[in-house]
């Protein structure tokens, strides 16, 4: 059994010691792919122009390279490629998106929660106690997310699109508003966890001049970053947070799913 592990960050190097733990042969060199009964290949893989960003390089994977796979391969992405899932019809492998396995994106979110307190704390001058905190949002990332940041005590409004949670959020003893009504002159950090644009100019315009704002959404992100650098606001997007603050425990969950699948093949 031939584990090919495209190591693009830490957490697919911890994967690679993973599974060679778990007795399975690994390789990272691209030459091996036609041997493969399992890719893992990295954060997005391939684009819609073959174009696989390796740890080294960037490398061209052509028909010819999809036509070797062995039939019913296993090709893992974290993120969701839609490219890659209508290759999959034509090559006749499986293929799957970690973030659409919803045990992997419970786990994945509270590491992201964890990682995310770590640079919070680690980049600001004041604590997280009593700091005023708006989170964007109410998917799985902003749940543990909220849960951590009133362990700090810290003073949370939380903006959504949907009221319908409302109810749900008030019930954890935070302030909840409608995402259009946000305002950003008192808050002394802003979390965005929404991948579209959330936070207009104007908002920008208004808001406290020592800010953070961190965003933790995927392309497009919720905020200009680019006008809210010119206002001189500390903005910052901070992506792929397990990777890089718990990379061992998110390599062990990216395994899982691996065992688990070729179990149930």
């Amino acid at each position: 059994m031939l584990i090919f592990v495209n190591h693009d960050d830490m957490r697919s190097l911890e994967l690679m010691d993973e599974l060679i733990k778990r007795g399975y042969y690994v390789s990272d060199q691209v030459n091996d792919l036609r041997y493969a009964d399992v890719l893992y290949l990295g954060l997005k893989g391939v684009d819609n122009k073959n174009r696989l960003m390796t740890h080294q390089e960037t490398r061209i994977l052509d028909s010819k390279t999809f036509k070797e796979l062995k039939k019913g391969c296993l090709v893992i992405t974290l993120l969701e490629n839609q490219y890659l899932k209508n290759m999959s019809i034509e090559y006749h492998f499986r293929y799957i998106s970690l973030l659409a396995q919803e045990d992997f994106l419970i786990k994945n979110s509270i590491l992201t929660g964890e990682g995310l307190m770590s640079y919070l704390i680690s980049h600001r001058r004041n604590p997280l106690y009593q700091s005023r905190i708006m989170i964007l949002g109410y998917g799985h990332c902003a749940k543990p997310i909220i849960e951590y940041l009133k362990a700090f005590h810290s003073d949370i409004i939380v903006g959504i699109r949907n009221l319908k949670y409302q109810e749900e959020i008030e019930r954890m003893g935070v302030q909840c508003i409608d995402i259009h009504d946000i305002d950003l002159s008192d808050v002394d950090i802003l979390i965005n966890t929404v991948p579209s644009v959330v936070v207009e100019k104007e908002q920008l315009d208004k808001a406290n001049k020592r800010i953070m704002i961190v965003d933790i959404a995927s392309y497009p992100y919720g905020i200009n970053h680019h006008y809210a650098l010119s206002l001189g606001l500390n903005s910052i997007i901070l992506p792929s947070i397990p990777c890089k603050y718990a990379y061992g425990y998110a390599g062990k969950l990216v395994a899982d799913v691996i065992e688990r699948e070729l179990e149930n093949a």
